[in-house]
């Protein structure tokens, strides 16, 4: 099995966050709502016997922020499911690569990798004897049309006869920029980063894909380990050049974690 050496954090610590904000939201908006409306009321009373309109202003102001409350925690309700799908997809192709790969291959999950001002926050990265892999992965469903270059791609959905088409932004373009802030960090250090390769996951097992023109691979995750395993690199990486790169890439690497594969 390979090695996995950083857990993803990103959207579990955002998940966290947004639960917590709706938790507060959820009790607060109706109090506000109630307050404002009383205060309104009230102030409309005051103000029509000549006390000045105050008190209605501060019961609009309450009225607009228990309004806005309550959206944002219906918005929070969206995201959460929107996180937490991700993070599924991003378990899924984890348990993948780490099942479908011997120990001599390393995995980094969501891992940020700068590049002087430049930064590059990284699903999974795969090191192994046979190239680095910089993997992205897409929950995307529908089927997406499009090229390899475009900003956006077309999501074509068709359900119960009604069909809907929506823009998404293209993963292939921004897979290879973060593979050019790895590559440019790893030159920094040293490291030859011209035997880099691009992947795209795609977890959906409904999605269909019309993307032309692609040098990233772009595949299923049943197809992840093999796509890896079957690729000719240009040169071949022991361990102790992979675990100086994880090093040089994952300062704070638990020291625990270094040894090599028995």
């Amino acid at each position: 099995m390979a090695r996995i050496l950083k857990e993803e954090s990103t959207l579990k610590r955002i998940v966290g966050g947004l639960e917590v904000e709706s938790g507060i939201l959820g009790r607060i908006w109706k109090y506000e709502l109630i307050g404002g409306g009383v205060l309104i009321l009230i102030g409309i009373v005051l103000g029509i016997l000549g006390y000045g309109w105050i008190t209605a202003g501060a019961g609009a102001v309450a009225t607009f922020f228990g309004v806005a409350h309550r959206t944002k925690s219906k918005d929070n309700v969206a995201d959460i499911g929107r996180f937490k799908g991700g993070a599924a997809g991003e378990g899924e192709v984890t348990k993948i690569l780490q099942a479908g790969l011997p120990d001599s291959y390393i995995i980094l999950n969501d891992i940020s990798v700068r590049s002087g001002r430049k930064s590059a926050q990284n699903d999974h990265l795969v090191l192994g004897p046979n190239g680095i892999f910089v993997v992205e992965t897409k929950a995307y469903s529908g089927t997406l049309i499009g090229k390899a270059t475009d900003d956006k791609l077309r999501q074509v959905k068709n359900f119960r006869g009604k069909v809907t088409e929506t823009k998404l932004k293209n993963p292939i373009p921004q897979n290879e920029y973060h593979m050019q802030i790895v590559g440019e960090r790893m030159s920094v250090g040293g490291f030859a980063a011209d035997d880099l390769c691009s992947i795209i996951v795609f977890t959906n097992k409904w999605t269909r894909l019309e993307i032309s023109g692609s040098t990233s691979a772009i595949v299923k995750p049943e197809n992840l380990a093999s796509t890896i395993l079957s690729r000719v690199s240009k040169y071949s990486y022991d361990e102790e050049w992979l675990m100086r790169l994880v090093k040089f890439l994952y300062p704070t690497l638990p020291p625990q974690t270094t040894s090599a594969p028995s």
